[in-house]
């Protein structure tokens, strides 16, 4: 008596999502090809809905880098050998399922990443362009509001110069009589006691040199004072 091994049903499933998962029946027969389908609907159907679980096979493990049509992983059940093939450029960021466990239709199985894209030399010249670009314009905009807050500092220095001026024209006005009537003293007292300023006899003209001598650094000092 001769046995029969049942042909396997291939069929590849594609995905472009963030997630590779374990196909559902209906996801199974629209990606099926037309002349496998009544076969596969037929092997389906023979199977009880409880004991629909794919063996789960890798063939790229964590980290590699996935191109369109590369295969991540083969999935087993009752003669049924799924691909789940990769539509899109990426990297097999992690694996949710490990070698040979079986798992329910519809289970998540590994996290797809997007490919980094590499930075060519234009990219990067533009880059630095952009960044030293947007820092001079940067710098512009400090330079005018620092030339702004000089014209403001300089237009109060100029009016703290005019006060101080207006002040200090003002207390030199207030002090002119002062220093006329200063004047004056001084030429009436050095023409009082100065001992050359009269002819005199010697005891007169000592005793106005004794008050000069003693009197005028007083004068003096008050003068510079």
């Amino acid at each position: 008596m001769m046995f029969f091994r049942r042909a396997e049903i291939p069929v590849r499933c594609p995905f472009r999502s963030a997630v590779a998962a374990a196909p559902k029946p209906d996801r199974l027969l629209a990606v099926c090809a037309e002349s496998q389908r009544g076969r596969l609907r037929r092997r389906l159907a023979r199977i009880a809905p409880e004991d629909r679980q794919w063996s789960v096979h890798w063939r790229k493990g964590s980290g590699d880098e996935l191109r369109p049509q590369d295969v991540v992983a083969a999935l087993v059940l009752g003669g049924i050998v799924v691909e789940l093939v990769s539509l899109r450029h990426g990297t097999l960021a992690e694996l949710l399922a490990a070698e040979g466990d079986r798992v329910d239709p519809g289970t998540a199985l590994a996290k797809i990443a997007p490919r980094v894209k590499a930075v060519s030399q234009t990219q990067k010249r533009d880059a630095l362009l952009a960044q030293f670009t947007a820092r001079h314009i940067r710098d512009l905009q400090e330079i005018e509001g620092l030339r702004g807050q000089i014209g403001q500092l300089r237009g109060e220095i100029l009016s703290l110069r005019g006060r101080q001026n207006a002040e200090y024209l003002g207390a030199r006005l207030a002090q002119a009589p002062t220093d006329r009537k200063f004047r004056r003293l001084k030429q009436e007292f050095s023409k009082h006691f100065h001992p050359d300023a009269h002819a005199a006899d010697d005891r007169e003209r000592r005793r106005r040199e004794r008050v000069f001598q003693e009197f005028w650094p007083v004068v003096e000092r008050i003068e510079r004072s």
